[in-house]
């Protein structure tokens, strides 16, 4: 209960009196719930909140309500689409034609009015079930947003500066494992020349952006001459610029296409 002389809130602070000449209808905060999508509609309702059987609808007593509804709406200015008057029509006709007696000649079945009602009532039950059963299916903008973010190129990878220092070491370290290897190939130096193995080189640092480590380019069990014709190819291919030399840490280098 609110205490006398405070009529009104406003944001939570109260607004202490009504201004003056203010008019207010009696019926300007009646709210009026029972929204339809039309008469068939309005119909079902009534139907399943009597619990009554679509195949035999009691025509007067739905009239009845049907007709209790319309009454409500034009009581509250509502403004009733003609398709909901035609159906009190119907209705109605429904109504007067169960009072006719059937000929005997004919099946009751067959006569009875209120089976095409029946009809469009059960087929609007249908499209309300798939509807609703639609309605539960994960929608774009309720229950999931699409991902927005944008991809972005992946980002360069930084090479560091490399000396010839630092050239001469990873040619030692080489040097090292290449006398750890048992085996000794010795190829023909018309094998080995000097632009295939830059281009074969060069083709299999192309493949990948991500930079080749240095001893993965040497071969293993080639021989010396195959090692040397292979640091010429890379160092000429460096030289060229068509490679490019970067530390990945730790004392390890390798090349990447620029």
């Amino acid at each position: 209960m609110r205490p006398e002389g405070l009529p009104a809130q406003v944001k939570g602070v109260d607004l202490g009196a009504m201004p003056e000449g203010l008019y207010i209808p009696p019926d300007a905060l009646e709210v009026f719930l029972d929204a339809f999508s039309g008469p068939l509609d309005l119909l079902l309702w009534l139907i399943r909140r009597n619990r009554m059987d679509i195949r035999d609808i009691p025509v007067a007593e739905v009239t009845r309500q049907y007709l209790h509804y319309l009454e409500e709406a034009r009581r509250r200015n509502l403004e009733l689409a003609a398709e909901y008057l035609l159906m009190a029509a119907w209705l109605a006709e429904i109504k007067a034609r169960m009072l006719l007696p059937v000929p005997p000649s004919v099946d009751d079945a067959e006569m009875d009015p209120r089976l095409e009602l029946a009809r469009r009532l059960e087929a609007l039950a249908v499209v309300q079930a798939a509807a609703q059963a639609l309605d539960q299916l994960p929608q774009a903008g309720r229950d999931f947003w699409p991902a927005l973010a944008v991809a972005h190129d992946p980002l360069p990878v930084p090479l560091a500066a490399a000396t010839l220092t630092d050239l001469v070491q990873s040619w030692r370290g080489v040097q090292g494992r290449l006398r750890r290897a048992a085996i000794q190939h010795h190829l023909p130096v018309a094998e080995l020349a000097l632009r295939q193995c830059m281009a074969d080189i060069l083709q299999l640092c192309t493949t990948r952006q991500e930079p080749w480590p240095l001893p993965a380019l040497l071969p293993r069990n080639g021989g010396r001459l195959h090692l040397a014709m292979t640091l010429l190819a890379i160092l000429e291919l460096l030289r060229q610029r068509s490679l490019l030399l970067a530390s990945t840490g730790g004392g390890e280098w390798a090349v990447v296409a620029p």
